[in-house]
């Protein structure tokens, strides 16, 4: 037990990236289950905890994310008791803030020494899926505030799933286009311009970091 929890602590990006991987494979299962997107929110934000925890040591970096992590499992618990979305739709404010907050600190984890780690390298594929995610949730709460603003070829009329909105999220952040759900609204669209943006920023900042590093190593 003690080993398994030592790895855990000296992978903690892996163990994040495998949690959203996971997620993904099994949420279509659940999408029947009433409140099935609540409770994955509340399992998502617990992990992300854990991880800014772990990859972050200074206590004013865990402050803030927990700060933001505490209202959003709370408010996520008040729509489970209440089915009220306006709380559903802060909690996932809140949870996007925590999503984006922790991208930033995974990308300080890396820049943080001139060494490639195991754990680096699962942080770079943890910060692309956690981007993703923050932009999904932006994307759920504007299709809230403006219904119609994300649409599909198929039951146009109708809001877009949550695993439509991690596609539209994945394909946009990662440049290979919209396929079959798209934006319509202009908020929604000035949203995909900045996700745009920061995913081809990304890409080339972490393959030019790991390709310096990689370089550096072999000449060492």
């Amino acid at each position: 037990m003690k080993k398994i929890l030592n790895t855990l602590y000296t992978h903690p990006s892996a163990l994040l990236l495998f949690m959203q991987l996971a997620s993904i494979i099994i949420h279509p299962s659940l999408e029947s289950v009433k409140y099935n997107q609540a409770i994955f929110s509340c399992f998502n934000v617990a992990a992300l905890s854990l991880a800014v925890w772990v990859v972050n040591r200074s206590p004013a970096m865990n402050w803030v994310a927990w700060v933001l992590a505490v209202p959003a499992i709370s408010l996520t618990l008040l729509y489970v008791l209440s089915g009220n979305m306006h709380y559903f739709m802060w909690a996932q404010i809140l949870e996007s803030a925590m999503y984006f907050y922790t991208a930033a600190g995974l990308v300080m984890y890396m820049f943080n020494d001139d060494v490639l780690t195991r754990d680096e390298l699962f942080a770079a594929a943890a910060t692309f899926t956690v981007l993703a995610w923050g932009f999904a949730l932006i994307y759920s709460v504007c299709q809230y505030m403006y219904p119609g603003s994300i649409t599909g070829s198929t039951n146009s009329g109708e809001p877009r799933t949550w695993l439509d909105l991690m596609f539209l999220s994945f394909t946009i952040l990662s440049s290979t286009g919209y396929g079959d759900v798209m934006v319509v609204h202009p908020v929604a669209k000035i949203v995909s311009i900045f996700q745009m943006f920061i995913g081809l920023m990304y890409m080339a900042l972490i393959v030019s970091r790991l390709v310096s590093l990689t370089t550096a190593a072999r000449k060492e």
